[in-house]
Order: structure tokens, then C-alpha cells, then sequence
């Protein structure tokens, strides 16, 4: 009854204004990664040691997937959500105001331990739907999660080179402040049972993460793919300031419509979710991943070529994302919260490392480099694949005929 009741609620044009949502806070995570070169010369540092801003950005992000993110399943999600934006707003506003670098990076960890609104958006919506409608919502949800990365990067390079960093921060600030104000009064209540124990939620997750094979099956699709994806954007901004191409910073903001174009171009794959052998969906995603950078590294010094490999990266990741998701939350919806924060970590681990590997690999290997790296990363998840559905399913069916 409940269930019923509160999907009834959640409308067309609220899930439209949830998946704005997503789109906006995820966007935090990624307006500094193009704003960098402003920073450092604002306070005085050199590039190379200003990446620290983005580290604790994103580290920030990872703790508050692990630590934040399940109280969905011991408090409202309702309240965490409308919280987490309003401190997002806060915290943005105050890296503005930040008198040193160090200060600015402590508020950057900060930002980003409070950005983890869409995770908290997602298994709230999915918990409160039906099973048949939560594939393609979830989806359209995803959808805000994936244009958020790409949106960060344009916005903050176009408002960034106009304005100024500072005022990109600020506008996101208001934006945000807005939408906790508009959730306040709109947002539904969240009636899904909850644990009486934060302290169980978090003593449960490895528990639950040993015995759920889907859980396990999609960290490793998600943190491979979200690897390989960071290694492409991280290394594209330095193929596109060499030789052939000798364009500046501003070029890699309009590659984020390409990008953009390709996470719309998957849009369908929330559907896909209900497929019995949605697993090889899976790895269809991480072909076309495959694919695209078999072709960068034959193609890279042609520019048609790494606009099409930015476009089907992007289908790919995009694509990879939405069935994970999707498989996630046909779980228990009591777990939704936690799953969904496991699934995030693994994600975001993987990303974290992507962009590690790109930086390191591209200076002494180039492009090529780049390509063999990326393709090997993605093996190990066609390489688990195998060994968890494949190989296991072989020995069954070969157990199943001795004994017959």
C-alpha cells in the first residue's frame, strides 16, 4: 500500500526535476577538474601541485558513498537528501572564500563528502516504485548521474573562461540552494521500513557484499569500466593540446557535447534490465567500450575518429552503468541504500584509479599506450565474467551429465 501510494507521487515532472538534480550535484564533483590551471595561479601554487584539490574531491565523494549514503536505510532519505544539498551549496560557496590552498582543499573534501545526492535519490525512487517501471526510471535517473560528469566539465570551462572560477562555484551554490528550497516543500515522504541500528548498517555491508553474486558481478563492471572511461577523458585534454591538434583547454569542453550526445544515445538501456540474460548486455557494454579504444589507438591523429570513439565510449560507459544500476535494485529494497553505496565505492575506485593510470601512461606510451592499458583493464571483467558465469556454468552442466 505504501509502495503504491508513494509512487503515485513521485510524477513526470518530479523525476524530471530529481534526474536535474543528479545532473547538478554530480556536476560538483568535476567543475575544478578544468578549472585547476585557474586555481593554482589564483593561489600561487604550481599545476602539479594543485591535483591535490581533485583528489580530496573525490575521496571526500568515496567516504560519503561508504559512510552517508546508507543512513537512506536507517533515517529519511527525504531529509538526507534536501541536507545533502543544502551543505553541497554551503560548502561550494565557502571554496570561494577560502584564504589558502589548504583551505580550499579541506572545503573540497568536504563538498564532496556532501555530494552524494544522487545516490541517495536513486534507491529512494527505486524502493517506492513497482518492479516492472524501475528499470526505465532508474535509467532516466542515470541518465542526470552521467551528463553530470560531462556538464561539469563544459560548465566549468565555458562559465569558468567568461566569469571565472569563483563564479562558477557561486552560481552552482544558488542553483542548489534553490532546488533544497523547491524539495522542501515537494518531495515525498520516504514510508520504506527502516533498521534501527547505523552501527548493523555498517557492520553488514561486507556480509553483504560476499553474498550477493550480482552486487560483486557489477563492482567489477562498473570500476573496470569507469577506469578505462577516466583513462580516455584524463589523457583526451593532452592529445588535444599536442601534436596533431596543438588546441587549447577550451577544445575539451566541447568534446563534453560529444559525450553528452552519446550518454542520450543510451538512454534505452533501462529496459534492458528485465532481460533474463541481462548479464551479457553487460558485456556487450564493455565491447563497445573495447571497440572504441582498439580504434583510438589505430585512428587518434584523425579527428572524425576521436569524436566517434568519444561518442561510443560514452554509449558504452553510459550503457554499462544503467544495467548495473538496474540489476542492483531488484534487490532487497531494504538494502537498496547500502547495495547501492558498495556499488558506488567500487565505481568510483575505479575512476579514481582510470585517472591515475591516464596521467601516468600517456607521457612515456602516448596514445597507444593508452589504448593496450585501457584494453587490459576491461579484459579483467570479460575474464571475471568467465569465471563466475561461463566456467561455473560448464562444470554444472558437466557434473549434471556424469551424474545422469
Amino acid at each position: 500500500m505504501n509502495k503504491d501510494s508513494n509512487s503515485k507521487n513521485f510524477s513526470k515532472k518530479m523525476l524530471v526535476v530529481l534526474t536535474f538534480i543528479c545532473t547538478i550535484v554530480i556536476a560538483n564533483l568535476y567543475y575544478d577538474q578544468v578549472l585547476l590551471t585557474n586555481i593554482s595561479k589564483d593561489f600561487f601554487i604550481p599545476i602539479s601541485s594543485s591535483g591535490i584539490l581533485l583528489t580530496a574531491i573525490q575521496l571526500g565523494y568515496t567516504v560519503g558513498l561508504l559512510f552517508i549514503v546508507p543512513l537512506g536505510d536507517r533515517y529519511s532519505r527525504r531529509l538526507l537528501i534536501i541536507l545533502s544539498i543544502a551543505c553541497s551549496a554551503v560548502l561550494l560557496f565557502l571554496m570561494t572564500l577560502a584564504s589558502t590552498f589548504n583551505l580550499m582543499v579541506i572545503m573540497g573534501f568536504l563538498m564532496g563528502l556532501s555530494s552524494v545526492t544522487a545516490q541517495l535519490i536513486i534507491p529512494f525512487v527505486s524502493s517506492s516504485i513497482s518492479a516492472e517501471k524501475r528499470g526505465v526510471i532508474v535509467g532516466h535517473l542515470l541518465t542526470g548521474v552521467f551528463l553530470g560528469v560531462l556538464l561539469g566539465r563544459v560548465l566549468g570551462g565555458v562559465i569558468g573562461e567568461l566569469l571565472g572560477w569563483r563564479a562558477v562555484h557561486e552560481i552552482a551554490a544558488i542553483v542548489l540552494l534553490f532546488l533544497a528550497v523547491y524539495l522542501f516543500y515537494t518531495l515525498p515522504n520516504d514510508t520504506i521500513k527502516k533498521e534501527t541500528s547505523y552501527k548493523n548498517i555498517i557492520l553488514s555491508l561486507a556480509p553483504l557484499l560476499k553474498k550477493e553474486k550480482v552486487l560483486k558481478e557489477t563492482i567489477v563492471f562498473g570500476g573496470t569500466a569507469f577506469c578505462a572511461f577516466n583513462i580516455f577523458w584524463v589523457s583526451l585534454s593532452l592529445i588535444l593540446e599536442n601534436s596533431p591538434y596543438n588546441y587549447g583547454s577550451a577544445m575539451v569542453g566541447i568534446f563534453g557535447f560529444v559525450g553528452i550526445a552519446g550518454a542520450l544515445a543510451a538512454g534505452f538501456t533501462g529496459k534492458l534490465t528485465n532481460s533474463k540474460k541481462v548479464g551479457l548486455w553487460n558485456v556487450l557494454a564493455l565491447t563497445i567500450m573495447f571497440i572504441s579504444f582498439v580504434v583510438l589507438g589505430i585512428g587518434w591523429d584523425y579527428f572524425s575518429i576521436l569524436i566517434f570513439v568519444t561518442f561510443t565510449l560514452d554509449v558504452g560507459s553510459r550503457m554499462n552503468m544503467s544495467l548495473n544500476q538496474g540489476r542492483i535494485y531488484k534487490l532487497n529494497p531494504q538494502n537498496h541504500s547500502r547495495l547501492n553505496s558498495l556499488y558506488m565505492v567500487g565505481y568510483y575506485l575505479g575512476g579514481s584509479l582510470g585517472s591515475y593510470i591516464g596521467t601516468y601512461v600517456y607521457h612515456p606510451f602516448g596514445v597507444r599506450g593508452i589504448m593496450i592499458v585501457s584494453s587490459i583493464v576491461l579484459l579483467i571483467a570479460y575474464i571475471y565474467y568467465l569465471m563466475t558465469n561461463g566456467f561455473s556454468n560448464q562444470e554444472n552442466c558437466n557434473k549434471t551429465l556424469n551424474a545422469s
